[in-house]
C-alpha cells in the first residue's frame, strides 16, 4: 500500500472527483478524517454548499445566496474549515479528505494555516480541486511529491484500474443504506441524482453526468415519486435564462435526512469492526 502519499484530484465539475476519491479514501490508511463539500440547496444564482466534518458528521453552509449572488461565508472555513484540519492532524487520522477544498485565500488566514500544514505533513491526503486552483495547492506540497489525477485526461475507470495494483483494498466492512417500504425506494442511486440535480439545475445534466440516459433518469425520478407521494423537482421553463430544474423542499429534506443516516451508519459499521477485526 502507497502510505503517506498526496492524491490531488481535478477535473471538470461533475466529472466523478468526489467518487474517486472515497474510493482512494478506502484504500489508504485508516481512519479517514476531515471534510467534503456537499450541494445542500440551491437558488436562481447557483448550487449552495455546506461542510460536512468526517469526524463527526455535522454538516455547516459555506455559501450563502446575498444580493441575487451566491457568495462564500469565508468565516465558516477560516473557523470551522481549519478546525477541523487541526482536530485530524491532532487525532489519529491515517488519511485526510478535503473534498473540493477552498485554495489558500486572504481572508482566510487559520484555513492557509491548517492547509498547508496537512499538505506538507506526514498523514495521507486525498484532495479533489478544480484546475484553476490546482497551482495554489501543490505549491503548499514543498518538497512532497503529488500524484495529479486529472479526470479530464483519463477517466475514473481506467484511474481505478491503474492503481488498483499499488493500492490493494484492505480488509473492510461495507455497509449499504437504503430505505424500503414494500420494495426498496430510497438509495445511493436516487441520491447521487437528486445531488446532481441540486448541483447542476438539469436532470439532462444530472443524467450526462452519471452517464445514464435521460430516459432512465426520468424513470427513476417518476418511481421516486410515486413511491414517495410528493414531488422531486419543480421544472422551471426555458426562456432568456434557458430551462431546468430544481429540487423541492420536501427532495432536499429527504436528501438531508439519507446523508445523516448515510453517516451513523457507516461510523458505527467502522467502529464495530474495528472492535471486532482490528487486530484479525
Amino acid at each position: 500500500m502507497t502510505r503517506n502519499a498526496v492524491f490531488v484530484i481535478t477535473g471538470a465539475p461533475c466529472t466523478g472527483k468526489s467518487t474517486l476519491a472515497a474510493w482512494l479514501c478506502r484504500r489508504l490508511p485508516q481512519p479517514v478524517e476531515g471534510l467534503r463539500t456537499l450541494c445542500t440547496g440551491r437558488c436562481e444564482a447557483g448550487a449552495l454548499f455546506s461542510l460536512q466534518n468526517l469526524a463527526d458528521g455535522t454538516v455547516t453552509p459555506v455559501t450563502q445566496r446575498e444580493a441575487g449572488q451566491v457568495t462564500t461565508l469565508y468565516t465558516v472555513w477560516d473557523s470551522n474549515g481549519a478546525g477541523v484540519l487541526q482536530a485530524a492532524l491532532q487525532g489519529e487520522a491515517g488519511t485526510i479528505l478535503m473534498d473540493e477544498a477552498l485554495p489558500p485565500n486572504p481572508h482566510c488566514p487559520a484555513w492557509n494555516e491548517a492547509l498547508a500544514a496537512v499538505l506538507a505533513g506526514e498523514r495521507s491526503v486525498v484532495l479533489t480541486t478544480a484546475k484553476e486552483t490546482l497551482p495554489a495547492l501543490l505549491a503548499l506540497c514543498g518538497d512532497r511529491a503529488a500524484q495529479c489525477l486529472d479526470l479530464d485526461e483519463i477517466g475514473p475507470e481506467n484511474l481505478r484500474a491503474a492503481l488498483a495494483d499499488t493500492l490493494p483494498v484492505p480488509l473492510h466492512a461495507g455497509v449499504s443504506v437504503r430505505l424500503f417500504r414494500e420494495e426498496k425506494c430510497f438509495g445511493t442511486g436516487p441520491m447521487q441524482l437528486l445531488e446532481l440535480v441540486g448541483r447542476t439545475g438539469s436532470l439532462h445534466k444530472a443524467a450526462a453526468a452519471m452517464g445514464m440516459a435521460y430516459s432512465k433518469a426520468w424513470k427513476m425520478l417518476g418511481e421516486l415519486e410515486r413511491q414517495w407521494g410528493f414531488a422531486m423537482l419543480e421544472r422551471r421553463p426555458g426562456g432568456t435564462g434557458g430551462g431546468g430544474s430544481l429540487l423541492t423542499p420536501r427532495a432536499w429534506e429527504l436528501l438531508r435526512r439519507y446523508r445523516a443516516l448515510q453517516w451513523e451508519t457507516e461510523h458505527a459499521a467502522r467502529q464495530a469492526f474495528t472492535r471486532w477485526f482490528g487486530d484479525f
